[in-house]
């Protein structure tokens, strides 16, 4: 059973969305953790540890597959990958400490404005009318939190903005080149990269972690490359324009973790910008589904 207009199982699409939810709800535990750490260290040195600890927990898959798992077809892709990567999380983990969880969260919303962009350009992804829809919709929704009385913009809010342009540009990326690429070897090679890129900065603002700092600085490494290979999944199971209004549910986990873990109290414009862009992801789950069932009915009557 095919969608009409991607030619994507429907079956193939739940699991792509559901392990795309899943990634979302352990970035927001990392958020979380950058967010607690945040307040003590610095952007730079929480990153440093994150994409540190991301490689040591990699480490027992070197040594079950030897030399195999290092090697690449695209090594110029790995390098772009771990560069961008270097400078988005970096801009994350300054964003989240400058904005609530909610806020930052809300403005990460613009990766799927991005990434349809993108994944229509350089994937030559077909992408439906409805979800052109939900997603212009929800930008309206994002405009209103960024700049809620219409004339006064948050600049806090550009530097997660800019985040998360790269974030889309490495989905696209991850997009091409799981088709070639082992996981394992695309999560070894960005945790390399982006720990060597900011072990030098990292330098200048340093500060001795505490032990437990170092634990749930730990928990910060082993999630980032859940959160990817959870992506990768994703990508391998339906096209990179259909999962991606399904990145604004992440908002009910970070407005829950930032009310219970540090109290924050969301404002009039959220609860008015969610009230726009919740409704367009609900538009676009019954579009895809209405339209599998659609195409089912169809191929049942030419089967008989």
């Amino acid at each position: 059973m095919l969608d009409s207009k991607t030619n994507t199982p429907r079956s193939s699409y739940a699991i792509g969305v559901s392990f795309l939810i899943v990634s979302l709800l352990v970035g927001s535990t990392n958020d979380v953790i950058m967010k607690f750490v945040g307040n003590r260290l610095s952007s730079l040195e929480v990153i440093f540890f994150r994409f540190l600890f991301g490689f040591i927990t990699l480490v027992p898959f070197i040594i079950i597959h030897g030399k195999a798992i290092f090697h690449t077809q695209q090594m110029g892709m790995q390098i772009v990958r771990a560069v961008l990567g270097f400078i988005s999380l970096t801009a994350c983990a300054y964003g989240v400490v400058l904005l609530t969880l909610a806020e930052s969260t809300i403005v990460f919303w613009t990766i799927p404005i991005f990434t349809l962009i993108l994944s229509s350009i350089f994937l030559k992804e077909k992408i439906p009318s409805q979800r052109w829809i939900a997603t212009i919709t929800a930008l309206i929704g994002l405009a209103i939190l960024v700049c809620p009385d219409g004339v006064h913009l948050k600049p806090a809010m550009f530097v997660p903005i800019g985040a998360a342009f790269l974030f889309a540009v490495q989905d696209v990326m991850a997009k091409r080149m799981i088709v070639d690429e082992d996981r394992i070897t695309m999560l070894l090679y960005f945790a390399i990269g982006t720990t060597l890129l900011s072990l030098f900065p990292t330098l200048f603002v340093w500060e001795t972690p505490t032990a437990y700092e170092l634990f749930i600085l730990f928990l910060l490494g082993a999630g980032g490359n859940l959160i990817q290979y959870f992506l990768f999944r994703a990508f391998s199971a339906t096209d990179l324009s259909a999962l991606a209004p399904f990145r604004y549910t992440d908002f009910i986990f970070s407005s829950l973790f930032g009310w219970v873990f540090f109290g924050e109290v969301l404002g009039t414009s959220v609860y008015l910008g969610v009230a726009v862009i919740v409704p367009s992801t609900l538009y676009l789950v019954y579009s895809e589904i209405h339209t599998s069932r659609g195409t089912k009915k169809g191929n049942t009557g030419k089967n008989i």
